[in-house]
C-alpha cells in the first residue's frame, strides 16, 4: 500500500506547492516503486517493472484532473493527456530504474547468501 501511497502523497504535495507534477512526486513515484520492488517476491518483480509507469501516469492524472478539473475538458483533456505522458516519461524511466538497481541488489545479496 505505501508503495502507491507514496505517489500519491507526492503528487498532493507537488500541486499544493504549485503547478503540475513536481520534485515530490518524483521523489514519492521513485520510493514507492523502489519500496515496491523490495518488497515483492521474484514472481512480483515483472509485475512492479510493468506496473510502475502507469501509476506514474496514473496519478500524475488523477492530481491533475483533481486540481485542475476546468482545465481538462473537451480537447483540453487530450492535450492534458499528451503533456501527462511526455512530462511523465522522465519519472517512469527514474521509478523504472530505481526498481531495476533493488532487484539487482536483492539478486546479488541472494547469490552471496547462497554460496557462503
Amino acid at each position: 500500500m505505501a508503495a502507491v501511497g507514496l505517489p500519491i502523497v507526492g503528487a498532493a504535495i507537488s500541486e499544493l506547492s504549485g503547478p503540475g507534477m513536481g520534485l515530490a512526486f518524483t521523489v514519492g513515484a521513485v520510493l514507492g516503486t523502489g519500496l515496491a520492488a523490495a518488497l515483492s517476491t521474484r514472481n512480483g518483480w515483472w509485475w512492479v517493472l510493468a506496473a510502475s509507469p502507469l501509476v506514474v501516469l496514473g496519478v500524475t492524472a488523477a492530481a491533475e484532473l483533481l486540481a485542475n478539473r476546468e482545465l481538462y475538458q473537451g480537447k483540453g483533456l487530450a492535450t492534458g493527456g499528451a503533456k501527462w505522458v511526455v512530462h511523465g516519461f522522465p519519472v517512469m524511466a527514474e521509478a523504472a530504474v530505481a526498481a531495476l538497481l533493488v532487484i539487482v541488489v536483492r539478486v546479488v545479496r541472494d547469490r552471496r547468501r547462497h554460496r557462503g
